[in-house]
């Protein structure tokens, strides 16, 4: 009987040389830690349905499939780091067939965030989030996101997915167009980084390149391979459009495909978990109420994490509180000191405030205090353009925000020069979810700060949006 397998590999010159990362190997606009032939594949699968696991998304640039992914909110994907890197790429959703355009959703990559310590050469943290450009309008049903460590259990059942490669052979590749799912076993790390043996005639070892944020599964000729990277891998729940599943992994690396020797290597969720919700919740136009409210009960299969299902059609409208584009001046908003200037034109845009250094308030600036006038607004939405020049790695810029006045200020988030933003490059449509944790509140004010060390630190705003959702 043949031996069908999904698998996204690429071979890393750090790790052994038999090692690959799951993913195609057509990638050649993206930042990828080596350019070596990468093969990835569903083994020992079958075919799945696309409304059984309708979270599932395939990644595809003009070359096509290259990774897979899970849809968390409307319009952000969850993968692996390696699959990101730069490029033009777009998010097929909801498509029995990926290649059919008669079904599905299909939008592109806005930007993509890797997990700020995912470290290439070992693979630890291969997390990456991809915001689109604008929410999905498939009907999709969320999986949870795991939060508990001990999730799952040695030799508990886990499911893997993908459009990977179907053809076992090392020197032939073929990617499924249609989903191909297969159960294999999670074991412990320790039984993992013990395996060793030889593939295709060489010795390898996983010898110290298992860590805690890893996580292993086999089952005799059953894994992902190449294609299949940045895919869940997921514990099932009873529902039936896959809203009760868990994803406690994402396809990784692995030595060869469906080898009775090497276990599939996943990032193990639960240790991404903090920084995904934290992403998520501040930068989806519509975070998952679930996920982004707290809720982290377990479920009856004993996962631990969060779940939603959405379409377009439940979306409820939002309303313009602030419109600034600063063409007369400060306007709605006002300077924090002497690290803030305002510019008439800069870099191509008309109206601009920067902000530099890193001295708090003085390199700031910040609204007007919005009054709500006793309405209801339980959630908002911050639409800005920045350009940055001259930040470094260890500099960032932050939105903060206050509802009494500017007494207190809380930090919604900071953006890190080199991770989530380049510099000489204007970046418009930026979004930033609020979520006040106080209920008793009539006014808001926000502020953006920069965070450098160096009045060469500059960041630039050209347009703010404030918006409301009751």
């Amino acid at each position: 009987m043949k031996i069908v397998a999904l698998c996204l590999l690429a071979a890393s010159p750090l790790v052994a040389a038999s090692q690959s990362l799951r993913h195609t190997h057509h990638e050649k606009d993206r930042e990828l830690s080596s350019e070596n032939d990468a093969k990835i594949r569903i083994i020992g699968g079958s075919l799945a349905s696309v409304s059984r696991f309708s979270y599932a998304v395939s990644l595809q640039d003009t070359w096509g499939h290259f990774c897979g992914g899970s849809l968390i909110a409307p319009d952000v994907v969850l993968t692996a780091a390696h699959c990101t890197g730069g490029g033009e790429y777009k998010a097929v959703i909801g498509r029995e067939n990926i290649y059919s355009s008669n079904t599905g959703d299909v939008v592109y990559k806005k930007r993509e965030v890797r997990h700020p310590k995912y470290d290439s050469g070992t693979t630890e943290n291969d997390f990456a989030l991809v915001f689109l450009t604008r929410a999905t309008n498939a009907d999709v049903a969320m999986a949870k996101i795991n939060s508990r460590s001990s999730v799952p259990s040695v030799g508990q059942s886990v499911s893997v997915m993908g459009w990977g490669d179907v053809v076992a052979a090392d020197d032939l590749m073929q990617l499924s167009e249609e989903l191909r799912a297969v159960e294999v076993k999670a074991i412990s790390n320790s039984v993992c980084e013990a395996s060793s043996g030889r593939v295709n005639g060489v010795w390898d070892s996983y010898k110290n390149q298992i860590f805690d944020v890893m996580l292993c599964a086999s089952d005799p000729n059953q894994d992902a391979c190449q294609g299949d990277s940045g895919g869940p891998l997921v514990i099932k729940g009873s529902s039936s459009n896959g809203s009760g599943d868990t994803i406690v992994g994402l396809v990784s690396w692995g030595i060869g495909c469906a080898s009775d020797i090497f276990p599939g290597v996943y990032s193990r969720v639960s240790e991404g978990y903090d920084w995904i919700k934290e992403e998520v919740c501040s930068g989806s136009v519509d975070p998952p109420a679930s996920l982004c409210g707290g809720d982290s009960s377990s479920s009856s299969s004993g996962s631990g994490g969060s779940s939603s299902s959405f379409s377009s059609s439940s979306n409820t409208s939002w309303k313009t509180l602030v419109e600034e584009d600063f063409e007369s001046g400060y306007g709605k908003f006002k300077d924090g000191g002497s690290d803030v200037a305002y510019y008439k034109s800069v870099k191509g845009r008309s109206g601009v405030v920067r902000i530099q250094a890193g001295n708090g308030r003085r390199s700031s600036f910040f609204s007007n205090n919005v009054l709500l006038n006793n309405k209801s607004y339980d959630k908002f939405k911050v639409v800005f353009s920045f350009y940055a020049n001259s930040m470094e790695s260890d500099d960032r810029f932050c939105l903060d925000y206050s509802v009494d006045g500017g007494t207190v200020w809380r930090k919604q988030k900071c953006w890190q020069s080199g991770t989530q933003f380049s510099n000489l490059q204007w970046y418009d449509g930026e979004t930033v979810m609020i979520n006040p944790s106080s209920s008793n509140f009539d006014s808001l004010i926000i502020r953006f700060r920069c965070d450098g060390n160096s009045v060469q630190d500059d960041v630039l705003f050209d347009k703010v949006e404030i918006q409301g959702q009751a």
